[in-house]
């Protein structure tokens, strides 16, 4: 190196997306910055993920509890258990941070909290950038600043999304009788908000609530309110001693990088609709990203190669699970109750790989639109207005075929006619 503030890469956010980024990177040998304007350790909307995700990643230690049941309900009445109660655990967010922030650490990262990214100027060689602590030059831009980041909104750039708006309160010498149940969706009133209740230990749990819409200044007032009516009428009482809030962008990824800046997490979309989602596609996303990073800074890929390797992997599955979120958005609770009880009908193993993004594969798509078609006829599905463009999306989706390989693409066309004519679904292995 020539200065001790030049870098081959800049991160800027030490979130999951952006910490889990200088962990591999750092892994590889590249000389990382983390830029991360608040205390390491702090986020919005990382409550649940999955142990075989957090094992993969040597993060298992920031489980914080194991289920003995997991539910989804309707007020209707329609409600599914799970007979695996063990796919998804609850985490402790801000032990999980630590550990993705030690990891880098040691892999050579150079890590600033508080520390505000300010500006960037591009120039032939690479990047200048520029925040409260000082001026850095770097071969790269990792933008992880969210779904608000100001390159992003500097630049005239935007992912079209549908918000999934988050509240939570975490609450303390709570007196409750779920039996350690997670209630992972449940719709305990009618409307189109929904709740969680996550049991994180002895008497605390976390009470949360989401909705297809974003959370902000004006209907946060009304949100609280609507989740303490659910406190009270889970009888849990107990004391707040924390509360989180944010929105989860779900949406296609149109842009994914501009110029030698490189867009992960919710500043590309990454998120779908769980926050356990959220965080094994920030870990997954990272591990592409930092193997790709590895190329380029050797020459041997071009930063217009990006799109197509972080996208191909998960062509045509990405956009089975964004048609299924613009539907949920728009249910009616008639709609929501039936579509719960047809969770009865579908393998386990299905309703997993969806909740998890473990499969994005062709049997995974052609299964997952099987499904809406056999639960909804044609006109409650036109009856929905879906929101988000998905012919126009699949049609994006198709021209990175030439990403995969013919032998791959000739595995996805016999895998897409074998499920045509058989309706298991067999989840890959984890």
């Amino acid at each position: 190196m020539t200065s001790a503030n030049t870098y081959d890469v800049i991160v800027l956010g030490g979130g999951p997306a952006g910490l889990a980024s200088a962990l591999h990177l750092g892994r590889s040998g590249v000389s990382v910055l983390v830029i991360e304007k608040n205390r390491i350790t702090q986020t919005e909307k990382t409550w649940l993920s999955f142990p075989d995700i957090l094992e993969k990643y040597d993060l298992a230690a920031a489980i914080r509890n194991r289920f003995s049941s997991i539910e989804f309900s309707c007020y209707f009445g329609a409600r599914y258990a799970f007979k695996n109660n063990s796919f998804i655990t609850a985490v402790d967010e801000e032990a999980l941070l630590q550990l993705l922030a030690e990891g880098a650490r040691a892999g050579g990262a150079d890590i600033h909290a508080r520390e505000a990214f300010i500006n960037y100027a591009p120039h032939s060689d690479g990047v200048t950038v520029t925040s409260t602590g000082g001026t850095y030059a770097c071969r790269l831009v990792v933008d992880a600043m969210g779904r608000g980041s100001r390159i992003m909104q500097g630049l005239g750039l935007r992912n079209e999304t549908i918000d999934m708006g988050c509240l939570a309160f975490f609450l303390r010498d709570v007196r409750h009788d779920n039996d350690n149940c997670l209630l992972l969706y449940d719709a305990f009133m009618p409307g189109r908000d929904y709740f969680w209740l996550v049991p994180l230990g002895k008497d605390c749990v976390m009470a949360g609530m989401f909705f297809f819409d974003t959370l902000s200044r004006h209907n946060l007032p009304e949100k609280r309110e609507k989740l303490k009516l659910y406190i009270e009428a889970r009888r849990l009482g107990g004391t707040v001693y924390a509360t989180r809030q944010g929105n989860i962008p779900l949406g296609s990824q149109a842009v994914l990088s501009a110029g030698r800046v490189l867009f992960i997490g919710d500043s590309a979309n990454t998120a779908l609709p769980s926050s356990g989602f959220s965080l094994n596609r920030c870990l997954e996303d990272a591990e592409l990203l930092s193997g790709f990073v590895c190329r380029y800074l050797k020459d041997e890929v071009p930063l217009s190669q990006f799109k197509r390797e972080m996208l191909a992997p998960r062509i045509p599955g990405i956009e089975a699970h964004l048609i299924i979120s613009d539907m949920l958005s728009h249910f009616t609770d008639p709609m929501l109750n039936r579509a719960i009880e047809a969770m009865h009908s579908l393998s386990e193993d299905f309703l997993i790989s969806f909740l998890s993004g473990r499969d994005m594969g062709v049997h995974f798509t052609v299964t997952a639109l099987r499904a809406i078609m056999e639960t909804f006829s044609l006109h409650e599905i036109s009856s929905l207005s879906l929101k988000q463009h998905h012919l126009k999306n699949l049609a994006n989706l198709y021209n990175l075929l030439p990403a995969i390989s013919p032998g791959k693409l000739g595995e996805h066309l016999k895998e897409f006619v074998m499920t045509l004519v058989k309706k298991d679904y067999q989840a890959p292995p984890s």
